[in-house]
């Protein structure tokens, strides 16, 4: 088998991609469903062991690695941030596995992990679903004792966790059942692939029931404490700076923006923004007649902008599709999405999906309100398509280390969606007189998220309180803001990533003195990893 974590030319630290090598194939040996999403197509088909013995097995696979890397020379440039970037994936993994265990706290680890690896397939391969067959109906015949072991690993999950679980294991079993028509006839016996679907979807069942016997522990269970919250700052964001010190930023950035926003909203008249923009979402229509022609003609005019407003340079035969959610899919999709080719996937095209309910309403209110939903698309574009997630990723994906592929930080991707979202208004790329009222908007909620990050994983808040936060400041309706805290729960750091990302490239710009593209050239150049970390 070839080695994955060949060093790139002018490296010189071949232990450190040796080590990485050795490492991840031990790794994806324990969980090949992991391997199978970067691309790797030798694992595809497989879910790996998931009893408590497998689980100390990979505690005690990163208890070895994690002092052997660090023992290793720091190195230069490329070589210093490969090794920092691969130091914090094994801290935070240990911690997540070994220090907080989300396979004995979170039962949507193990649910999530068998879904996902069959959604996976089904999403890439959605045009021609017959290759993945053959792997899909051996997910599905692993899904069963998948579920069973890690089960039987739970010790007193957190409560919240637990009830979502318990949710989405049956929207899961739901979903397999919508799936099973686009797959049963392309199987060589569709009778064992009908069984296969039908027991997948029984064992998502079982496990939800099986969950609401098990004994719960504190409701907090899932805040991480301040200690290792700052421990997360360090290894997801790159900065030394204490939860206190980010909380005081983001009440700065609270303020800034509510003031830009009060004011860009004077435009408009004496109505509060979230008010004006209510009006205009509920009168907004697709010029271009529906809804995917409309994101297909502003995701090709963006890109064509990109040129003629100097802001990016596009890598060669870099490929996008805007397509339309399946079906089968269809519940399990927001408005639009994008997904992105894994970094060892031979065919790098990435997929932007769009979602248009409205086609299935059944009256013109419904039809309209769907509608709606699509309000601003074209910073939605920007973000999903280009300059924003596809062109990092796929720029990131044709980095010459291959070990730096492997890693996205938030603080970067997310951060650098935001910085497009932005130079599409100050460029005038989107031209629209609100323009600027969504985007500020938008900003307001994400610096209100560093808030609500902090306080709910050191102790400052409660999950009540975290939703009632986002219902009083920015406007959100109490399922959304329910939403919002579940995700937040469980991704400490990362809601937080999203405007402090941004913030820094704003600073990282102003400090530059060569040009806009050359600029954000560099800037992606480096892979997903936190800004603090680049070495020229």
């Amino acid at each position: 088998m070839p080695a994955v974590f060949r060093p790139p030319p002018r490296s010189r630290a071949p232990r450190l991609h040796a080590a990485a090598e050795k490492f991840f194939r031990a790794a994806w040996e324990l969980a090949p469903q992991d391997a199978a999403e970067l691309g790797l197509r030798e694992y595809r088909g497989r879910l790996g062991p998931n009893d408590p013995a497998s689980h100390r097995r990979r505690i005690r696979l990163l208890e070895a690695t994690l002092p052997a890397v660090e023992a290793l020379p720091p190195g230069e440039g490329d070589d210093w941030t490969d090794r920092r970037a691969f130091l914090a994936y094994l801290r935070t993994a240990l911690f997540f596995q070994r220090d907080h265990p989300r396979w004995q706290l979170d039962p949507q680890t193990h649910s999530g992990t068998a879904v996902n690896a069959v959604f996976h397939l089904l999403v890439r391969h959605a045009d021609n679903l017959r290759p993945v067959t053959p792997d899909i109906l051996a997910l599905l015949a692993d899904i069963p004792r998948f579920l069973d072991e890690g089960r039987a690993g739970l010790r007193r999950p957190v409560p919240l966790w637990t009830k979502l679980a318990v949710r989405s294991s049956r929207h899961a079993a739901t979903f397999l059942e919508q799936a099973s028509g686009q797959v049963v006839p392309l199987a060589k016996s569709p009778a064992r692939a009908r069984r296969l679907f039908a027991r997948a979807a029984d064992a998502f069942r079982a496990y939800a029931r099986s969950l609401e016997k098990i004994p719960t522990g504190p409701a907090n269970g899932f805040a991480v404490g301040r200690a290792n919250f700052e421990f997360l700052l360090r290894e997801r964001l790159g900065t030394d700076a204490s939860a206190a010190e980010l909380l005081a930023e983001g009440r700065r950035l609270v303020a800034s923006v509510s003031a830009e926003l009060k004011r860009e909203a004077a435009k408009f008249g004496r109505r509060p923004a979230h008010e004006i923009l209510e009006r205009l979402r509920d009168e907004w229509q697709p010029s271009a007649g529906d809804l995917l022609a409309e994101y297909r003609n502003v995701t090709a005019q963006i890109k064509k902008h990109l040129a003629t407003a100097g802001l990016v340079s596009l890598p060669r035969g870099e490929r996008l599709k805007v397509i339309p959610v399946p079906g089968f899919l269809r519940e399990q999709f927001p408005t639009a999405a994008y997904g992105a080719p894994g970094p060892f996937d031979r065919d790098q095209t990435g997929l932007f999906w769009v979602n248009d309910l409205s086609q299935h309403a059944k009256n013109e209110t419904d039809r309209r309100a769907e509608i709606a939903q699509h309000f601003g698309l074209e910073l939605t574009c920007a973000h999903e398509a280009y300059p924003g997630h596809h062109l990092q990723f796929i720029v990131q994906n044709r980095h010459p280390s291959r070990l730096r592929r492997m890693f996205s930080h938030a603080i970067f991707y997310e951060g650098w969606t935001l910085w497009c979202e932005q130079l599409c208004i100050e460029r005038k790329i989107y031209r629209a007189p609100h323009a600027r009222l969504i985007q500020l908007h938008d900003a307001l909620w994400r610096a209100h998220r560093i808030l609500v990050d902090i306080g709910l994983h050191t102790g400052g808040m409660s999950h009540a309180a975290a939703m009632e936060h986002l219902m009083k400041h920015v406007g959100f309706t109490r399922a959304r803001a329910a939403a919002d805290v579940n995700w937040y729960t469980a991704a400490p750091t990362v809601p937080m990533s999203y405007l402090l990302g941004r913030e820094k490239v704003k600073a990282l710009h102003a400090a530059h003195r060569g040009s806009l593209r050359e600029f954000n050239d560099r800037l992606l150049s480096h892979g997903a990893v936190p800004f603090s970390w680049f070495r020229d």
